[in-house]
């Protein structure tokens, strides 16, 4: 369960609940996401008292990670799984957005910079729908064969624009999925699928827990999961 808070001095946060928690934590990602984790049976007024005693902490980490990790303009050339950016020519007062085939064709009116705050906002939200578009049209598919080629059980296939996390499974075995996925190359898919139908089986990160995954990726746990952490979940 997940809700963001907007914190005086964190700023932005997302207030995570999981029943795998033992511990309350924090955690800045790129491009600059703050996670604050609370173990259930912790109530939130506890989570924010320990967010406001880690303020300095998450304060001096935004600033590393906006010095490593430097927001990029998204800008042609650019694709998601299945689509294209492309820029037309403005002509109207408005912004327009055009998702069709393997394009998303964004027009920009005249004097819009597409670099701009307000062109980089139209240009992202019309990304973030696409990769809404593709997440509900593949991910559950892909999560079907691959748990007909191992033989798992699962209950139902959701996609959100989580940025926390790639993917969740419940204590009911619903599996949930980030739509960003859709920026990433299809073994690494695949494997985020894999990691998640295991846990249907052991609800940890136990030794037992890796073995099954590494043996259902060939032996490569390790290496996709290090290829893993280059990406971030978001547009770029």
């Amino acid at each position: 369960m997940q809700q963001v808070i907007r914190h005086p001095v964190a700023g932005e946060v997302t207030v995570s609940r999981t029943r795998r928690a033992r511990r309350l934590s924090v955690s800045v990602r790129p491009p600059g996401r703050v996670r604050l984790t609370i173990p259930m049976g912790v109530s939130l007024r506890e989570g924010m008292a320990f967010l406001d005693a880690k303020t300095a902490w998450v304060v001096e980490t935004l600033r590393r990670v906006a010095e490593r990790h430097p927001i990029r303009a998204v800008m042609p050339p650019y694709r998601t799984y299945s689509h294209e950016l492309v820029l037309a020519e403005g002509g109207g007062e408005r912004p327009s957005v055009r998702i069709d085939g393997e394009r998303i064709r964004v027009s920009l009116p005249v004097g819009m910079s597409p670099e701009s705050e307000e062109g980089q906002a139209v240009i992202r939200s019309a990304v973030e729908r696409t990769l809404r578009i593709e997440a509900r049209e593949v991910l559950p598919e892909m999560t079907a064969e691959i748990a007909r080629r191992f033989g798992f059980r699962y209950g139902r296939v959701t996609v959100r624009a989580s940025r926390g996390r790639w993917g969740s499974c419940s204590s009911n075995d619903d599996l949930s999925f980030s739509i960003f996925l859709m920026r990433l190359p299809r073994h690494l898919i695949e494997y985020v699928i894999v990691h998640e139908l295991c846990h249907t089986r052991y609800r940890n990160h136990s030794a037992q827990f890796h073995a099954l995954v590494d043996r259902l990726t060939g032996g490569r746990e390790k290496a996709l999961r290090a290829e893993l952490h280059g990406y971030t979940p978001d547009v770029i």
